[in-house]
């Protein structure tokens, strides 16, 4: 797409005020990111949004219906001292309440054989339950590592559809080919590629297409502190490079009416709302569409922020708070892409 990563910098950039300085200095982030925080959350919300990433989320056991029924594998581990909680909008999936000192949730029999994936919390679950709503055929999962959502993905169109799941980074395509050889997945072919560049691996289109895009991780805190101040404004510009060429390049490799979740686990609306408005800026042949169905109470994508201000289209996206919704900080936005 060629978008300049300067250009990018100059339209993102918000300068931090005297209370945004402070908050820095509380919370231990970057000024540009309390200042965002502020102005999209207001005083007291950034407050409780801050104070919610001192907070552990709940793990989250997704299990592999392929392989077992969700009751008989949570009786099985209630007898090994673990307490779980089904989530009220995934039947195969339970939060872990309790967990024994031993086995630990990633070292039990069950989960060896393959049982089940062992999710940090729930909000990865959310695009795949969208994207495969009602729907039978092949995916791409074009940034699939470490394999969570892919293996969610096979499931879900087992019998009606292949998934092909895609990586760039080789240590972590390794996590996912374990992860499929443990759970014996068999729908599932894995590739090596620059998602940019992997329409050069197939003469084809895709009726779904999964990114989970790389990104700062901003809604990660909670189990990655570090990410407090890893990103300068000026990495988070190339990030957003990236991005944008990111969902270009794979919205090209959309059937007529095909759909493409676009998901990261940022808060950040410079890798969210300015990225899907500089899609919708450029490219007259997608839309954005409502999520098929509501799980729950999702909160919309942002209208403004900064001197930038969306596509209205945006309200139909999903954002996941951590102090709204007790999960990481999520988003997703599906979008269509429509005859042309």
């Amino acid at each position: 797409m060629g978008e300049d990563v300067l250009e990018i910098l100059k339209e993102i950039f918000v300068k931090p005020s005297e209370k945004a300085h402070e908050l820095s200095s509380k919370y231990r982030i970057l000024p540009y990111m309390a200042e965002r925080y502020m102005r999209i959350l207001g005083e007291a919300g950034v407050i409780e949004m801050l104070r919610s990433f001192e907070k552990p989320v709940e793990p989250v056991i997704r299990v592999n219906t392929l392989r077992i029924s969700p009751d008989r594998l949570k009786s099985s581990l209630e007898e090994k001292g673990f307490k779980l909680e089904r989530l009220p909008w995934c039947d195969s999936a339970f939060k872990i309440i309790e967990a024994p000192e031993q086995p630990s949730p990633g070292a039990t029999l069950e989960y060896l054989k393959g049982y089940y994936y062992l999710h940090r919390d729930s909000s990865s679950l959310l695009p795949v339950l969208l994207l495969t709503h009602e729907y039978s055929g092949d995916i791409l999962d074009a940034c699939a590592a470490p394999g969570g959502k892919t293996t969610f993905l096979a499931e879900k169109v087992y019998g009606k559809g292949m998934v092909y799941a895609n990586d760039l980074v080789l240590r972590r395509l390794r996590s996912l080919i374990g992860h499929i050889t443990r759970m014996r997945i068999e729908n599932v072919v894995v590739t090596w590629s620059d998602a940019r560049k992997i329409s050069r691996l197939f003469n084809r289109k895709f009726g779904r297409i999964l990114l989970d895009a790389p990104c700062s991780g901003e809604g990660r805190i909670s189990v990655d502190p570090g990410r407090r101040t890893r990103t300068s404004t000026y990495e988070l510009a190339l990030m957003v490079e990236r991005e944008i060429e990111l969902l270009d390049s794979l919205i090209d490799m959309l059937d007529d009416e095909g759909i493409i979740a676009y998901s990261t686990c940022s808060i950040a609306p410079e890798e969210n709302e300015y990225v899907v408005s500089k899609i919708l800026d450029k490219r007259k042949d997608v839309e954005v569409v409502s999520p098929p169905v509501k799980l729950f109470e999702y909160s919309p994508w942002i209208k403004q922020y900064g001197g930038m201000v969306f596509h209205e289209e945006l309200d139909k996206c999903v954002r996941l708070w951590p102090h709204v919704h007790g999960t990481f900080g999520f988003t997703t936005c599906l979008l269509r892409r429509t005859r042309r």
